[in-house]
């Protein structure tokens, strides 16, 4: 059965990968009979899980049948929870957004918050055709052997108790760390994703490692980068330890900055007077991307990995990924002459997808092993008997 099952698995993710492959495809990459792809794909059809796309090109026989998700098979909500923001995401089972909605709500570790926050999940679950499962994202440590979420700093509390979120949110609410459901949302989908490093650039700054398109397994589920000393002359920290990754790379650092001078609380309102020639402010943002060059080419050197920045702060650094590689390059220009940096698609709702992402893979390691133990296996034989001894 756990043979079948990782086998189902593997059929899954192969047809999520690549829309409209075969059985004799999957066959060829698997390593397996095209009877046994066939049959697994087969219980997977009568689920409605898997569908047909088409037929491809014959070569010789019949035409092959595509295959790809059923986006309509099932539905989930994803929340990713904030110190002022919660990001609320509708995903298809072929990982499509249907929806997403960003709403600017001060965290508070009591019922009302979570009340708000069920009230939210409501909301998005009316605009889809079915039932949804949920996934919560928060930015710490999930300890589910003492039920808590620690290392919640962020959100101006040490810890988050599992027990009183899923009293009110319900128990089948699944719940993770952060960044590492945002580094989920960067590997889904692809077949051939090479080995990178994932910083995740929120209020909290932290990263982690996938390889062989996996999220590396860790004794936390986390690094905790944000830690790295990058400029030991900074004596005065608006964010944990001065001069760290944490305090000077945070998503709300530049803000912090300007807001001691001036009204603005919004960085498209910051950049749009970088746009008009504001010099002080250009400034402010060079300094940053600096610092972050330094942090960058220092898990470089650990990790010999690609970069891939997401969260808050990635939508408005994309601009400027080429200033950026520039600085990286200065900091040491005969080692990086290699390193690849780039942003994720979905930004600032990273979390939010990822814990989407995490509730339909929960949802398929709950329903396969039911489904293929009440299947019959039925694979064909390979030759006919002969009538004659």
């Amino acid at each position: 059965m756990e043979i079948r099952l990782q086998n189902a698995l593997n059929i899954m993710n192969d047809i999520e990968c690549n829309p409209g492959t075969t059985n004799t495809e999957i066959a060829l990459k698997r390593g397996l009979s095209v009877p046994t792809i066939s049959n697994i794909v087969n219980i997977l059809k009568s689920t409605e899980m898997v569908m047909t796309t088409g037929t491809g090109e014959s070569s010789g026989g019949r035409r092959p049948i595509q295959l790809c998700l059923n986006p309509k098979c099932q539905y989930s909500i994803g929340v990713s929870i904030a110190r002022h923001t919660v990001y609320v995401v509708l995903t298809d089972f072929e990982g499509h957004v249907c929806e997403k909605e960003k709403h600017y709500i001060q965290f508070e570790e009591n019922e009302t918050y979570w009340n708000e926050i069920k009230t939210l999940i409501e909301q998005m679950q009316r605009k889809a055709p079915m039932p949804c499962e949920v996934g919560i994202a928060l930015p710490g440590f999930v300890d589910y052997g003492q039920n808590i979420v620690f290392n919640t700093h962020t959100l101006g509390v040490p810890a988050i108790s599992l027990e009183e979120l899923h009293r009110i949110l319900g128990e089948s609410v699944t719940v993770d760390d952060s960044c590492k459901l945002a580094a989920m949302a960067q590997i889904f989908g692809k077949s051939d994703i090479e080995d990178h490093f994932f910083i995740l650039l929120s209020r909290r700054v932290s990263g982690i490692m996938i390889q062989n398109g996996n999220v590396l397994k860790l004794k936390s589920s986390s690094l905790d980068i944000g830690a790295m000393l990058i400029n030991m002359a900074d004596s005065e920290g608006m964010y944990g330890v001065p001069g760290s990754f944490l305090d000077l790379c945070t998503a709300s650092r530049i803000i912090d900055i300007i807001k001691e001078k001036y009204e603005i609380t919004r960085y498209e309102d910051f950049f749009g007077e970088i746009e008009k020639g504001n010099r002080e402010f250009a400034e402010i943002w060079e300094s940053y991307l600096k610092n972050l060059s330094i942090a960058i080419y220092n898990i470089y050197s650990v990790f010999r990995a690609n970069i891939v920045i997401g969260g808050e702060m990635g939508r408005f650094i994309e601009p400027y990924i080429q200033v950026l590689d520039g600085h990286v390059r200065e900091v040491c220009p005969e080692n990086t002459e290699n390193i690849m940096i780039q942003c994720s698609i979905l930004g600032e709702y990273d979390e939010a997808y990822g814990a989407a992402l995490a509730t339909r893979d929960s949802y398929l390691r709950h329903q396969l092993p039911e489904v293929l133990k009440n299947s019959a296996v039925t694979v064909p034989s390979q030759t006919k008997k002969s009538k004659h001894k």
